[in-house]
């Protein structure tokens, strides 16, 4: 793949066959109601994400990322009844994030699994967008995948993979921020994650930080 591609993602993508690329059939969605709680859920949950082509989604089942604050993220695999969404248990409550890093705004997701695939896939200058529209409000965001780059944790350095993502929010409470994420090379796990605010309404982000990945499972 073309290291400078920039693959936009519209309201009807094309369709490829196999797990990542099956159809949905249309719902309609709720973007209003659902961004604050879905943006929000990415400042407090620990992440993983593919970063190699021949590895599934998700981390194996066991895996174990710790916070710095000491909070304990288990990943469970793949939720069987949704393709790409992992499945993680933070204390007593269970998420479910596409890739690990992405909250679904709404049960539509086939758009944002097929750019973000293609993202993940790609050579480090590959450039996806993701839009929604609601109303009045218009969603925007834009992922750069960049090159790899080592992250120190308690227990031993780890190659990640750094990826940038651009949000915009068009309307009456509009918005823009940025988050940038470095992604496990190995495992698909996010050990960090810093948010930047750049106007409009400020959102409750929390910088994610891992010490610790146990990846015996």
């Amino acid at each position: 793949m073309n290291g400078m591609e920039h693959a936009e993602v519209g309201r009807k993508p094309a369709v490829r066959e196999g797990r990542l690329w099956k159809k949905e059939v249309p719902v309609p969605r709720r973007l209003q109601n659902c961004l604050f709680l879905g943006l929000a859920l990415l400042g407090t949950l620990a992440l993983a994400a593919p970063s190699r082509a021949e590895r599934a989604p998700c981390p194996n089942a066991g895996t174990v990322a710790v916070r710095d604050d000491g909070q304990r993220f288990v990943f469970m695999g793949e939720d069987p009844e949704e393709d790409g969404l992992c499945v993680v248990r933070v204390g007593e409550n269970t998420r479910r994030l596409l890739f690990g890093f992405w909250a679904p705004l709404g049960p539509d997701i086939f758009e944002a699994r097929t750019a973000l695939w293609r993202l993940l896939l790609g050579e480090p200058g590959t450039v996806v967008t993701i839009r929604e529209h609601v109303v009045t409000d218009s969603w925007v965001e834009t992922w750069e995948r960049g090159a790899e780059e080592e992250v120190a944790l308690a227990n031993g350095s780890r190659r990640a993979i750094r990826l940038e993502r651009q949000m915009r929010l068009h309307g009456p409470t509009g918005f823009r921020a940025s988050v940038s994420y470095w992604i496990d090379a190995d495992t698909g796990v996010v050990l960090r994650a810093t948010h930047k605010h750049v106007d409009g309404m400020k959102l409750p982000y929390r910088d994610i930080a891992i010490t610790h990945l146990d990846t015996r499972g």
